[in-house]
């Protein structure tokens, strides 16, 4: 997950396990110049490298805490 503002990157950081969110945001590649790429996966039955969803959070909540 990539934050789109420090907004949602505070409380994205503070997730714990069994906590239910609910998140906005676009499946994205992300590449730093030439050198460096990574591709987002756009199934969701993919496993191993390359199986991975990026997404940039633009809203995220908690709904539910156990």
């Amino acid at each position: 997950m990539l934050p789109a503002n420090e907004t949602v990157r505070d409380p994205l950081l503070a997730v714990r396990t069994g906590e239910i969110i609910a998140i906005t945001g676009y499946l994205v590649d992300a590449q730093i110049g030439d050198d460096w790429r990574w591709e987002t996966s756009m199934t969701r039955d993919d496993t191993g490298d390359g199986a991975c969803e990026i997404v940039w959070v633009e809203t995220f909540e908690v709904v539910e805490t156990e």
